[in-house]
């Protein structure tokens, strides 16, 4: 089955909105709080994608056995939507879609999505994710860490 790649901007989202950077972390899931002991074999990590301040997030789970540079060379064609408007990036999911896969199609339209969802609420709210607050607690837990 194909997954769909619809992804639909809200109204009154800043669609010239650009992304301005990525990150891709793997954790170390021994030391996570609140883990089922059966998932601490998993090489498990989590993806930002921000616009300045606002951020979309989305989890991935990788192969046991996958080597840290495995992480960077799956993300590193993502590396492409620095940069990018909202707009552009959601054509050229649907461009890549063939080559990057339904798994890493899925992925990142989960993290766009989360991250359309986001802007649309900064624009109502006063709360906005510290950057460093949220560097500070992944990095703790971090085995792996690629930023584009």
């Amino acid at each position: 089955m194909i997954a769909s790649c619809a992804v639909e901007i809200p109204p009154g989202t800043r669609v010239e909105a650009r992304i301005s950077s990525m990150e891709i972390i793997r954790y170390d899931m021994q030391k996570l709080p609140f883990i089922a002991r059966d998932h601490s074999s998993c090489y498990c990590g989590l993806f930002k994608i921000s616009c300045g301040y606002v951020h979309g997030f989305a989890e991935f789970e990788l192969p046991e056995g996958s080597h840290p540079s495995d992480l960077v060379k799956w993300a590193s064609m993502f590396r492409a939507l620095k940069g990018m408007e909202l707009s552009q990036v959601m054509h050229y999911i649907q461009q890549h879609h063939t080559l990057w896969g339904n798994e890493r199609m899925l992925f990142l339209h989960e993290a766009v999505n989360n991250l359309l969802l986001n802007l649309e609420q900064s624009s109502t709210s006063d709360v906005k994710l510290n950057r460093e607050e949220i560097r500070a607690f992944l990095m703790q837990y971090a085995l792996t860490y690629y930023s584009f």
